[in-house]
């Protein structure tokens, strides 16, 4: 038949027909093409999600697996190091008793000299027949001071006498009377100052030579003391560990030091092995276990895909086709299936012969119907 837009126009109901089976068939590739897309899109989603999925258990995997790995080596290191710390605890421990021991055995004549001199401060109490309550650092302190700390005590002393005391029985009995302030403050002082006199008469004038001789032996004692402190701290810091038989530790201690020198070794080539390779391997084990699920999927999306490419040319070309041969002379308006099976009705029922002739009838019974609504 020609494409002449009259003859279409004068077709009859072969024509007709064959217009309805293209436009039903045009409406038949919109609707595949339509399904096509929306399961491409929903295949496409599911691919997208189960990537994604493989993805973050990929990463999950290899990150809790490097964590096992980094644990192990750490809780060998820390194994080692406890181990280590007990071992330096044990040398210390021992060195410190060996130290006393060498510092006992090289101060022992400073040591016997110092008691010596107490002893001849006490046989000074004794031949004086001074009471041996009196023969103490406190007192000696404010009353014959031969050294730092002497002069401390007397500090002290005079701020407890001076501020502590008075301050205390005030605020605790007299508080707000300040003329009691000043009175126990003047109390405090005399009875402290009554006392001290008192003892010093008592011994350093009464036994002025014996007291000159006990200040010249404690400075004796204090210059004894001075070497022993001396000797003690020279001791102390002598780095010089051989006399102290503390090889045995200190070999255990550098090979306990080799050995978390070597665990840490070994945690970098392990962690970087896991890195560069482990971790590949662990990615392809768990990508095997879903790659027939995806494969498939895959499939089926490039199946979808070209299936619903090849429903789009067609309705591309079935829509070019109808638009060329029908539309321009019927109208796209007239393009419908429910109109075309109207028009077959007349044409079947011998009130027309032409699609013209049947366009007709249909309008003017349309128009009819119209107008009697």
């Amino acid at each position: 038949m020609s494409d002449n837009g009259e003859n279409v126009l004068s077709a009859g109901l072969d024509e007709l027909q064959s217009m309805k089976k293209m436009l039903m068939e045009l409406e038949k590739t919109k609707a595949e093409n339509q399904l096509l897309s929306e399961k491409e899109v929903q295949l496409e989603k599911q691919i997208q999600a189960m990537e994604k999925q493989l993805s973050d258990k990929i990463a999950s995997v290899t990150r809790a697996r490097k964590a096992e790995l980094e644990t192990t080596y750490n809780e060998q290191m820390d194994k080692t190091k406890n181990r280590a710390k007990k071992v330096r605890a044990k040398k210390e421990k021992l060195k410190s008793s060996k130290v006393s021991e060498r510092i006992k055995e090289e101060t022992g004549e400073l040591q016997e000299e110092k008691r010596q001199y107490a002893d001849e401060i006490r046989a000074i109490y004794k031949s004086e027949k001074l009471p041996r309550l009196l023969n103490n650092p406190f007192l000696h302190a404010i009353y014959q001071p031969v050294m730092l700390r002497d002069i401390l005590i007397i500090c002290l002393t005079l701020a407890v006498v001076l501020f502590v005391l008075p301050c205390g029985i005030y605020f605790g009995f007299f508080r707000p009377k300040t003329s009691m302030l000043i009175l126990t403050y003047i109390v405090t002082v005399l009875v402290f100052g009554a006392l001290y006199l008192f003892i010093g008469w008592y011994t350093k004038e009464r036994h002025a030579e014996a007291f000159t001789q006990i200040k010249q032996l404690r400075r004796k004692i204090n210059k004894k003391r001075r070497e022993i402190y001396r000797l003690s701290r020279q001791i102390r810091k002598d780095k010089d560990e051989s006399g102290y038989g503390l090889d045995k530790y200190n070999q255990e201690i550098t090979e306990l030091e080799d050995d978390i020198e070597t665990i840490e070794k070994n945690k970098k080539s392990a962690v970087k092995k896991f890195d560069s390779e482990t971790k590949k391997v662990i990615a392809n084990e768990l990508a095997a276990e879903c790659e027939e699920e995806l494969s498939s999927l895959k499939c089926q999306y490039e199946e979808t895909y070209s299936a619903q490419r090849a429903a789009e040319e067609k309705m591309k070309s079935l829509s070019v086709t109808v638009t060329e041969k029908y539309n321009t002379y019927i109208g796209k308006e007239n393009m419908d299936i429910v109109l075309l099976e109207q028009l077959e009705e007349i044409i079947q029922a011998g009130d027309a012969r032409t699609i013209r002739e049947a366009l007709s009838i249909q309008k003017a019974r349309a128009r009819e119907a119209q107008e009697n609504v």
